[in-house]
């Protein structure tokens, strides 16, 4: 009879280190917050599909033709929340970072309000590629492929890549023949990517 009075206190113990698990893993749950990333929405393979051509020596090589990068299908993602992801990348030094589709401060729609002229003067005159078709490209690229000593810290929780920028063709964008990609190294997040004069962070 004594085994059938412990089976109750067993019973009470178990349904309260439950209750404790589940109270945690909701509150780690609810505590990492709305701007995390979503995980695995972006392609299998973390990158946009035939986004970039790998020279070896984290030189960014934009096709002059292509499919449509990101594709209608993912950018309709972003029609009903900032945090899906529009790309994934897996980089040596952060692990997987992800472009969302984002907000005016980051991401997609961030790039797209500040850096879309700027990114239409690099592919302009370079075959039938758009402006996100070029930026995608050189994001990959610079994430995945970085050149040594890439990247950089940048302060405030973010690191700089940077890139040298040419067509499949061999010729360079003009104005602008490098690319910088800053990303939050505290949520792994693509804040901005933009071509610039210069080959530095």
């Amino acid at each position: 009879m004594p085994q059938n009075r412990n089976r109750p206190v067993i019973t009470g113990i178990a349904a309260v280190v439950a209750a404790g698990l589940l109270a945690g893993g909701l509150f780690l749950t609810a505590r990492q917050g709305a701007d995390d990333p979503t995980i695995g929405a972006g392609s299998s393979s973390g990158a946009p599909s035939d986004a970039a051509t790998a020279s070896g020596d984290g030189t960014v090589t934009i096709t002059r033709t292509g499919p449509d990068l990101p594709g209608d299908t993912t950018l309709a993602r972003c029609d009903s929340t900032t945090q899906a992801a529009v790309a994934q990348y897996d980089t040596a030094a952060l692990g997987r970072v992800t472009l969302q589709c984002g907000t005016s401060a980051q991401g997609y729609e961030h790039i797209r309000q500040r850096h879309t002229a700027d990114w239409q003067g690099v592919v302009a005159g370079h075959g039938s590629r758009d402006w996100d078709d070029a930026m995608l490209t050189a994001v990959q690229t610079a994430l995945v492929s970085p050149r040594a000593g890439f990247p950089v810290d940048a302060g405030d929780g973010k690191v700089c890549y940077a890139a040298p920028v040419r067509f499949d063709d061999g010729s360079r964008p003009e104005a602008d023949p490098f690319v910088k990609v800053i990303v939050s190294a505290t949520t792994d997040r693509v804040i901005t990517a933009y071509p610039t004069r210069t080959d530095d962070c």
